[in-house]
């Protein structure tokens, strides 16, 4: 099913370019700029609003973790990547969403009209939610979001203890807080880790996980199907009762929507008013939030969001959400991805993170710029194993 969005005013009738502000530097607005450079529109004006000069893709988290790959080499400048793609780049922070007159507000005091408007899950970036769910979190717990934020911060913990004795909790996040879970385990094997699920087993949260708690048992991993109530100085207190001895815990949940969004009137009055983690505006089949249909929500990686916004500027037919492309390596052998990497066999589990890296490289040269290519594929030549896995290990 296609539809067709409401024409707005465009350069043939007005003399001026329609504004796209994208704010949020997520893999679907990235995967836009990149389509521009390709093929420049002329009745737009695109701008980009990131308080951040440089974007990691979710996926590579673990990899950086694990000493598979390094951040300079993940690392997506922002500011090169727009200017190379003729897209306007304000270095700021949105601080007020204003629906009528179609404009926001940024934390510099500059305004900005748009009439398309699409956010990144990437806004969301209020811990004080998951404060008042895990007592103590904003004091004591080690964010995984903001991930710049996060990695700035970890070469700290790799130094609490050189010997790497150290006890880690990591609470949440779904499935990404199981690969986060595996891939310090493999860089720091003398670590005792565990994994809070959250409340939910790993069947519930997914039928592709039947395998997942063994492997993490496999891992030496230990896993906990309860969540986090308060965060203290040493230890973690689960919702049983019980209180978990920790040198590290690890907050790898979603974040609330940010202060701006919440008084917007974008987000349903209920969701507004209590502002958790799991309050995003509903959207249609196109990722256009419900009542607002200038305002995009896409996924991080939805490749239909480029071609959306094109079309409603053009007046043409827009497509269906699609399938993240970052993470088609996950099919592969038709297990989860999780697994993939972590899986107990050593040889075939590097080479599949070594092909990993080098699907993660070709997806990464459409984004970087300048000396960053080079850097990468240096890093996954860096990550190719020494020797190829037995006949009976190959896929």
């Amino acid at each position: 099913m296609q539809t067709r969005p409401a024409p707005l005013d465009s350069l043939s009738t007005t003399g001026r370019p329609q504004e796209i502000v994208l704010v949020g530097a997520s893999l679907a607005h990235l995967e836009f700029m990149a389509q521009l450079r390709a093929k420049p529109m002329t009745q737009a004006r695109v701008t980009l609003v990131s308080s951040d000069t440089q974007m990691l893709p979710d996926n590579r988290l673990a990899d950086i973790l694990s000493g598979d790959a390094e951040l300079a080499a993940c690392h997506i400048g922002l500011r090169d990547l727009a200017l190379a793609c003729g897209v306007g780049w304000e270095h700021d922070k949105v601080t007020r969403l204003d629906l009528s007159s179609q404009r926001i507000t940024l934390a510099g005091g500059r305004s900005l009209r748009f009439d398309w408007l699409s956010l990144s899950p990437r806004c969301w970036d209020d811990r004080k939610p998951l404060n008042t769910q895990m007592t103590g979190a904003l004091a004591h717990g080690l964010f995984t979001q903001p991930l710049e934020h996060f990695l700035a911060l970890w070469p700290r913990v790799m130094d609490l203890n050189p010997r790497g004795n150290l006890r880690i909790t990591v609470l949440a996040g779904g499935e990404a807080g199981a690969e986060i879970a595996f891939a310090i385990k493999h860089r720091l094997p003398q670590a005792s880790m565990t994994w809070v699920t959250g409340g939910a087993t790993t069947e519930e949260q997914g039928p592709q996980n039947g395998g997942l708690e063994a492997a993490l048992k496999a891992a030496d991993i230990t896993v906990l199907h309860d969540h986090a109530v308060g965060i203290s100085h040493g230890s973690v207190r689960l919702a049983c009762g019980a209180s978990l001895v920790c040198d590290v815990p690890i907050v790898a949940d979603r974040l609330g929507p940010p202060q701006w969004l919440r008084e917007s009137g974008l987000l349903p009055p209920l969701e507004a008013d209590h502002a958790g983690p799991e309050s995003p505006p509903a959207v249609d089949t196109w990722s256009r939030c419900t009542g607002h249909p200038q305002v995009f929500l896409a996924a991080e990686a939805d490749n239909a969001l480029g071609h959306n916004l094109a079309a409603s500027v053009h007046g043409t037919a827009l497509r269906a959400a699609s399938s993240p492309r970052g993470n088609y390596w996950r099919g592969l052998f038709h297990n989860p991805g999780v697994l993939l990497q972590w899986e107990p066999m050593p040889l075939r589990s590097a080479l599949l993170r070594w092909a990993k890296a080098a699907h993660d490289h070709r997806l990464l040269g459409r984004y970087q710029t300048g000396q960053a290519r080079p850097r990468v594929a240096a890093a996954v030549e860096a990550t190719r194993p020494d020797e190829a896995p037995p006949a009976e290990h190959r896929g």
